[in-house]
């Protein structure tokens, strides 16, 4: 890593870290402390965590002195520990808040190091950022650099998204970097990146949902929520959001019930624009921070045009009846499919491709190489006129899935090798019920098929299947995902034994 040492030791000696980790371990031993919210990120629970962290990376990274990104993590813990400690001497809100917030700067380190450190050992193949544009940004702006300074990551992105200068810069700054340390890391700018995707328009997206809208909170916690929403009990429908602390990447909404309780979310499947949208419309999500207002986000719903795979009413029609989607990744079977494959085609969630390529760079269906990947967007057939107006976007014209941009494949032997034998990617780094050991994952119909199949092979599908399907419960197995002959497709039906 190479970056240029911004006024900061050119070195960095293990003596340091061990002060860093001595004033981590006299913070994690003020629990119980009044100033100190009980809710994740709880301040003691995090500096013990970090204190580990940083004695992992003592024992398992021999050479400290030329790693740039540690010797500013380990300057910025020095000078935020000590600050904890003058703090905590004093009472008051002023002072809980200050605490509050550098709770969630600490979780935001501790989150950072771990990917930057898994268990302990530097990365030494870059951090793969989520988004394909997004990624080739940063590879050609800084190479294999993890870190760099604000004023030269800003000329940068001033470069291909123009920035406004005064506090609108000060705004964008104070937004990106989660560590408060006037350095812009992969693993920020990737967070960064997924919140406010799509690329093309990224500070646009920026603009309208943390700049202008009134319902963006920064730097809030789970409790911090609760307690800003009770001012607007008496108004159901009254939602705030901001950046999940425990999910770096993603957002969670907090709103009030009909019934005067305070619910908080985290919108896994769909972007931040689809979920207020839609909870508009179901009516939980009407007044941004208790007012009556309704920002105008209609700029966030258009994708572009040759990110389009459009979904056939034959193909709709097929899933539905199976209680599945075709949107559905067909590996994790919980998020969106949002990545398409080069050059086969295939489509999975960004998630499942990012953790799959960390041991294999072939396809996981039909194992070609992958040469690259692209965001794509799906469009069901309610939108296929307005998609259809985009001039770039292509019709297929046969069943192959290398030159087919709308989402026909062909079910080879491949993939159902792949099921059989390769396991699943591991999961996100969020946790969530289903990766809990306790936890069986029951379904009220088939296990998710593999993309679509072309309308000239629907006859393939047995009718009986499908019937049978929409009237049973079944268990889902990694085994049971891709499930079919050449002819005939039939899913392995496991009966659920009644109690």
């Amino acid at each position: 890593m190479h970056a240029s040492n911004g006024g900061q030791s050119a070195s960095l000696d293990r003596k340091t870290v061990e002060r860093v980790i001595q004033k981590l371990d006299a913070l994690s031993k003020l629990d119980g402390l009044p100033q100190l919210q009980r809710s994740h990120p709880y301040l003691p629970d995090i500096a013990r965590d970090t204190k580990e962290q940083l004695r992992q990376i003592l024992d398992r990274t021999p050479d400290l002195s030329n790693n740039q990104y540690l010797r500013s993590t380990v300057n910025s813990l020095l000078s935020k520990t000590v600050q904890c400690s003058e703090i905590v001497k004093t009472e008051g809100i002023t002072a809980r808040r200050t605490l509050t917030k550098l709770s969630l700067i600490f979780s935001h380190i501790l989150s950072e190091l771990r990917a930057l450190f898994p268990g302990g050992h530097f990365q030494k193949n870059p951090y793969r950022i989520t988004k394909l544009e997004a990624s080739k940004f940063w590879g050609e702006a800084f190479g294999t650099r993890c870190l760099v300074r604000w004023e030269e990551f800003r000329d940068a992105l001033h470069a291909v998204h123009p920035i406004g200068e005064g506090p609108l810069e000060s705004a964008l700054r104070s937004t990106m970097d989660l560590t408060c340390n006037n350095y812009v890391s992969v693993f920020e700018f990737d967070v960064f990146s997924r919140l406010f995707q799509p690329w093309e328009t990224l500070l646009q997206n920026w603009m309208l949902l943390a700049v202008t809208h009134p319902g963006y909170m920064a730097f809030l916690t789970y409790d911090e929520v609760k307690d800003h929403l009770r001012s607007h009990i008496h108004k159901p429908g009254s939602y705030i959001f901001r950046l999940s602390c425990t999910h770096l990447g993603q957002w969670a909404i907090g709103y009030v019930t009909s019934g005067g309780s305070i619910l908080q979310t985290i919108p896994h499947n769909k972007s931040l624009y689809e979920a207020l949208r839609d909870g508009e419309r179901e009516g939980l999500y009407l007044y941004p921070n208790g007012l009556n207002i309704s920002p105008d986000l209609s700029a966030l719903t258009n994708p572009t045009a040759n990110s389009v795979v459009q979904v056939t009413q034959e193909q709709w029609d097929l899933y539905s009846d199976m209680d599945s989607t075709f949107e559905l990744c067909k590996i994790c079977a919980d998020n969106g499919k949002n990545t398409r494959i080069h050059p086969c085609g295939h489509l999975l969630c960004d998630t499942c491709l990012t953790a799959w390529q960390k041991s294999d760079n072939t396809c996981p269906f039909c194992r070609t190489k992958i040469t690259g990947r692209e965001e794509v967007y799906i469009a069901s057939p309610s939108v296929e006129q307005t998609s259809s107006s985009w001039n770039n976007t292509e019709k297929p014209d046969n069943d192959n899935a290398t030159s087919n941009v709308w989402g026909a494949f062909t079910v080879n032997e491949e993939e159902v090798a792949w099921v059989r034998n390769r396991p699943l990617p591991p999961p996100p780094d969020a946790p969530s019920i289903a990766s809990h050991p306790s936890f069986t994952r029951v379904l009220p119909s088939a296990p998710p098929l593999v993309p679509a199949f072309p309308t000239s092979r629907m006859s393939s599908v047995s009718l009986a299947a499908r019937s049978l399907l929409s009237s049973q419960r079944v268990k889902l197995e990694a085994r049971d995902v891709i499930r079919r002959s050449p002819n005939t497709w039939q899913p392995t039906i496991t009966r659920l034994n009644r109690r």
